[in-house]
């Protein structure tokens, strides 16, 4: 299997990682969902192959589309490998996102005088202090992050460290748990097991494009809001906020008295512009909005008072992203460039799919990135 910190690792140099052949699919099982995408590439180009999302509430006896839910692995074999069929993917030349949410990552500050072959001992047992679980339910992952004094690496390093020499070392717990749901998920599926990927850094790679600046990405899913600060493509901070757009349809429902399944159509097809009949609609999505831009404002003030840098950038995805007069609402509560994610931007698709692309993309973009790993 592929080391899970190999796309932050490609990022970093450059490249989108090992070539496989010509076809790649992305595959990220959410909590409400499944996406899916195909690239291929011809004569140095990536195409868009294929794409299709597949709600997973229609799983339960009783779910709705837009519910979060929590199938067994039986199940998603089922709601995969039914994906799969309709979008006609046959490739298997997969990568598979693994969640954010099942995932610790943190930057170790270590003597630099340690010898790498040292590091398999060293990291464990600092680690530990930033993991709230036992370090044997977690597989731990690392990479030395370079110094360049363009990223501002060595400037938060000696910031850090008392202006002591060290070494940056970005590390990812995951939960053993998660891992072996999602490889027997693949393995019942009939699918390889050698290439996964955290999604955030499968984010990494499909919404940015090179800033020279600190970015956030503010990743609203469907039950939680991931908060990612990138610089040069390292993670500097990664916060978990505990709503999601999910909690959006909730707050419809009640509010306006209808049904769940009701109040997500209503989000999806009108959200924060109400239409006639529902003139009230805006107010229980502002509400969660509100919540969520409270705490990334909180993020953005103490990532830039710890080091004396502003973030130039602020782009919203996941399938809240996709929500109706989300980037003017937005205007409200921030005052840097905001921007909502367009990863079919980094590949060819036809001319004609070009806005149904744009307006879904924010959805694909981890199932996207995961695609990119494997495409030269």
């Amino acid at each position: 299997m592929d080391s899970i910190l190999s796309g932050i690792k490609s990022a970093l140099s450059g490249l989108f990682g090992k070539a496989g052949d010509n076809r790649v699919v992305g595959i990220d099982i959410g909590t409400s969902s499944i996406k899916v995408v195909e690239l291929k590439k011809e004569g140095g180009r990536v195409i868009l192959d294929t794409y299709g999302a597949l709600a997973l509430g229609q799983y339960n006896p009783e779910g709705h589309i837009g519910q979060v839910t929590n199938l067994n692995v039986e199940t998603l074999v089922k709601a995969l490998t039914d994906v799969l069929k309709e979008t006609n993917i046959t490739s298997t030349n997969i990568v598979l996102g693994i969640p954010s949410i099942s995932c610790i990552i943190f930057i170790l500050q270590l003597p630099e005088e340690i010898e790498e072959k040292s590091l398999p001992i060293v990291i464990p047992n600092e680690a530990k202090k930033f993991i709230p679980v036992p370090i044997e339910d977690v597989s731990l992952d690392w990479y030395v992050l370079p110094r360049r004094e363009d990223s501002g690496s060595e400037a938060r390093v000696l910031s850090e460290s008392g202006n002591a020499a060290t070494m940056s070392v970005l590390v990812v717990a995951t939960l053993n748990e998660t891992l072996t749901k999602y490889t027997d998920v693949l393995q019942k599926t009939g699918l390889p097991m050698d290439s996964l990927e955290i999604e955030v850094f499968s984010h990494i790679r499909s919404v940015m494009a090179r800033e020279l600046y600190p970015v956030l990405i503010v990743d609203i899913g469907a039950s939680k809001t991931k908060l990612t600060i990138v610089e040069h493509g390292i993670v500097e901070t990664f916060r978990l906020v505990s709503r999601g757009s999910q909690d959006m349809t909730l707050a419809i429902s009640r509010s306006l008295e209808v049904s769940f399944e009701q109040a997500e159509n209503l989000k999806k097809e009108n959200g924060l512009l109400p239409p006639p009949e529902y003139p009230h609609l805006a107010e229980p999505i502002k509400i969660q909005l509100a919540e969520i831009f409270q705490e990334t404002n909180a993020t953005i003030l103490a990532y830039e008072k710890r080091y004396n840098k502003n973030i130039g950038k602020v782009i919203f995805t996941g399938g809240g992203a996709m929500t109706r007069g989300l980037l003017d609402y937005a205007k409200q509560s921030f005052a840097t460039e905001l921007a909502i994610a367009d990863p079919f931007a980094k590949v060819e698709s036809p001319v004609f799919l070009a806005g149904v692309l744009k307006n879904t993309g924010p959805e694909f973009s981890v199932a996207l990135g995961l695609a990119l790993k494997k495409i030269q």
